[in-house]
């Protein structure tokens, strides 16, 4: 989706792989970049499942953002859809690994971070996110998965089925417990707290 048109040149390039120069001219909303953006959700949407009515991540889903801005109103494709058993074991996170798009965010993370061996399994057509060993994914860190999953294949366990993501009142505060004091969001529901979330402000962007 990062794909950009350089004057110049035939093909869509990836923006994140381009040197910066001078004389670049590059377009972000051209024909051509909106329909490679239409043939790549198309692509993603291969094997995800329609259940947006009662997925978790609905409302807050990149998956959605993205395919209502820049995705075909139709699919060319009409076969069924692959299954995929939920092999990460964790106490922290329900999976759903029939929703995963193979963006190996988790992946990484587990490795960088984590240093759990969660990794990528079969190839093409069979290529599913697993663990390499029969473990529980059990890390002071394993939670943050959750956020870096773009689409409901990575729930958190204690925030499932409880509400929707347009039906909370957010609470801006600051984390006394951190000595940044980093800016924080209460989502609130009533008089109940439901979860509590990092918040991207100005004071806390990087330049």
């Amino acid at each position: 989706m990062c794909l950009v048109e350089i004057k110049g040149l035939l093909k869509p390039s990836a923006s994140c792989a381009l040197n910066v120069d001078n004389n670049l001219e590059i377009f972000t909303e051209s024909y051509l970049i909106l329909q490679a953006r239409k043939f790549i959700l198309e692509f993603l949407l291969l094997n995800h499942p329609l259940d947006c009515p009662i997925c978790d991540q609905g409302g807050e889903c990149d998956l959605q953002d993205q395919t209502f801005f820049y995705g075909n109103a139709f699919s060319r494709f009409f076969f069924q859809k692959k299954t995929t058993f939920n092999t990460i074991k964790s106490p922290f996170i329900k999976s759903s690994m029939n929703r995963c798009i193979h963006c190996t965010r988790c992946v990484r993370f587990s490795e960088e971070v984590c240093s759990f061996p969660l990794g990528t399994l079969g190839r093409g057509f069979n290529l599913e996110i697993s663990q390499y060993i029969e473990a529980s994914f059990f890390s002071e860190f394993s939670g943050n998965v959750v956020d870096l999953c773009p689409v409901g294949a990575l729930l958190p366990h204690s925030y499932l089925y409880q509400s929707r993501s347009w039906e909370f009142n957010i609470i801006e505060s600051i984390d006394i417990s951190d000595s940044f004091f980093s800016d924080i969001s209460f989502y609130k529901k009533g008089l109940d707290i439901f979860r509590i979330l990092p918040t991207l402000t100005a004071s806390t962007s990087f330049p």
